[in-house]
């Protein structure tokens, strides 16, 4: 049984969605060490996506299952998000999982290169559909204090982890997926460009 790390168990309530003005509100940079104010909106965060990954506790589905949310969408303009993306590896037949908690994370380098997932990105803060392709780095350069590794790291990310990274990324500087979709043309794509 997964064990919480805060009090309440998470709810579809706790998600701010985009016609509210606090999802793309500034967001304030984290003193280290953690406040306890804080360390709860990181525990929150962590909470919310183990429950809705979780078959058991979200068994009726009422949370949308989330691979990553950011500060913003549970009502706290700080600069943090947690990312667990689950990894199927065929040879071994498990799943491994990429996770980071991070606090004050920075994207310092992109690559060039476009990367976009093939049916477009969705959000738990969206309820209207926005279709269309959403061009991102294919290669990133991450850094920040990852709360769960109680350090700072220095990450260079590929492919569909490199844009679950900005997708989050993003909320903390006031954007959403769509607004990088073009606007006259949904679904254009370059032909250089990796679709995923």
């Amino acid at each position: 049984m997964l064990k919480l790390l805060q009090k309440e168990m998470p709810t579809a309530k706790w998600i701010v969605k985009d016609n509210q003005t606090t999802l793309l509100s500034e967001c304030k940079k984290i003193t280290l060490p953690l406040n306890q104010a804080d360390e709860l909106i990181m525990q929150k965060l962590i909470d919310w996506v183990r429950v809705s990954q979780d078959e058991k506790l979200n068994q009726n589905h009422e949370m949308i299952e989330a691979i990553g949310i950011a500060a913003p969408q549970i009502g706290a303009n700080v600069n943090m998000y947690y990312i667990l993306v689950p990894i199927f590896e065929e040879k071994s037949k498990k799943t491994n999982y990429f996770e980071h908690a991070l606090i004050n994370p920075k994207i310092i380098a992109r690559s060039e290169q476009i990367a976009a997932l093939k049916h477009g990105e969705g959000c738990l803060s969206v309820d209207n559909k926005h279709e269309g392709l959403v061009p991102r780095s294919y290669k990133i350069h991450v850094t920040g204090y990852d709360y769960l590794k109680k350090k700072d790291i220095n990450l260079i990310v590929r492919g569909y982890e490199a844009i679950v990274f900005q997708h989050e990324q993003d909320h903390l500087e006031k954007k959403l997926y769509y607004h990088h979709i073009n606007k006259n043309h949904p679904w254009l794509k370059e032909a250089n460009w990796i679709i995923i």
